[in-house]
């Protein structure tokens, strides 16, 4: 465990897309002003906002067991689990990603005991280098 004069973490849980991770997109930066934290942990996974739908069992509890290691070694402040248009690992309508991302983060936050906030987002697709993110719920 880091010293007490550590800076704040969040633990993003994103989709594995390149073009989320681009260094012009600056994924890391951007999620880190908006939880106003300083660090972000990723784990990235196809569609993360599908986790949760039947048939992807198996990788809702891989990726529940990576965010409580992260949680149980080091400490967030905070969850966030960020859904993006387009997506190829949960091809869905915009709208859609909104709800999934929603009902995944509240799964997550009940999943882990997570006792901090756990938001949702949605990166909007203006380009494949271009994103806005869009808060869409906290629990």
């Amino acid at each position: 465990m880091w010293g007490s004069k550590r800076k704040k973490l969040a633990v993003a849980l994103t989709c594995a897309d390149w073009r989320l991770h681009q260094h012009k997109v600056d994924l890391n930066r951007r999620i880190a002003k908006l939880l106003k934290v300083g660090r972000v942990d990723q784990i990235s996974v196809p569609g993360p906002d599908g986790l949760i739908e039947a048939g992807r069992e198996a990788e809702w509890k891989t990726a529940v067991g990576q965010v409580s290691l992260m949680i149980r070694e080091h400490a967030p402040e905070a969850l966030i689990v960020l859904a993006h248009q387009r997506c190829a690992g949960h091809p869905v309508i915009d709208p859609a990603h909104e709800t999934d991302v929603a009902a995944t983060a509240k799964r997550l936050k009940e999943a882990t005991g997570f006792a901090g906030p756990v938001h949702a987002a949605v990166a909007v697709y203006h380009s494949d280098s271009a994103w806005d993110l869009k808060p869409i719920a906290e629990y």
